[in-house]
């Protein structure tokens, strides 16, 4: 199905953008609430939706089914438009900066900023991998078996995945503190 999705979408048929939706519609909504979670967000979950959508028509080009599967590209895209959106929300005032220190929800949003700026270190399926695992919930079952591998090497890939970021994490000058 992946593969019809893609040639419509290169020939530009709306189809492919609808089957697109179908397939993978509930995910890219819940990548969306997932990065874009303050209440003073919420308002920008159906432009940060509408921006992702042109940009997978727009960029459908650039997709490589060797280096990710479909639902990884366009998870990828996603969640990189809604940091974007994110950053913009910030510039723009919508949380004073001078408050910023005085409220502790937006330390779990630097914290989760953070952690997806982190993962970006990372291969586009491990990234996949680590937003379904630790962002989405998902259990090491379900990942394989949408990546249709074995639990054994999502537990591995997320294991490595771990000791690379967290060399990432102190090459950053972290040493370690969020940890």
């Amino acid at each position: 199905m992946d593969d019809e999705i893609v040639e419509l979408l290169k020939k530009q048929d709306f189809k492919g953008l609808e089957l697109l939706i179908e397939l993978l519609g509930n995910d890219i909504i819940k990548t969306i609430c997932a990065v874009l979670n303050r209440p003073e967000e919420y308002s920008h979950h159906k432009d940060a939706e509408n921006e992702v959508f042109y940009k997978l028509w727009k960029g459908i080009s650039q997709f490589n089914e060797e280096k990710s599967s479909l639902k990884t590209w366009v998870l990828t895209i996603t969640r990189n438009t809604c940091i974007d959106k994110k950053r913009t929300i910030l510039r723009t005032g919508t949380i004073p900066l001078d408050n910023i220190k005085e409220h502790p929800a937006y330390d779990r949003y630097l914290e989760k900023e953070e952690f997806l700026e982190l993962i970006h270190s990372l291969k586009s399926e491990d990234q996949w991998i680590f937003l379904s695992y630790y962002f989405y919930q998902e259990t090491p079952q379900q990942i394989a078996e949408t990546l249709n591998i074995e639990a054994t090497q999502v537990y591995n890939r997320l294991s490595r995945g771990r000791k690379k970021l967290k060399t990432v994490f102190e090459q950053e000058g972290y040493h370690g503190k969020h940890l």
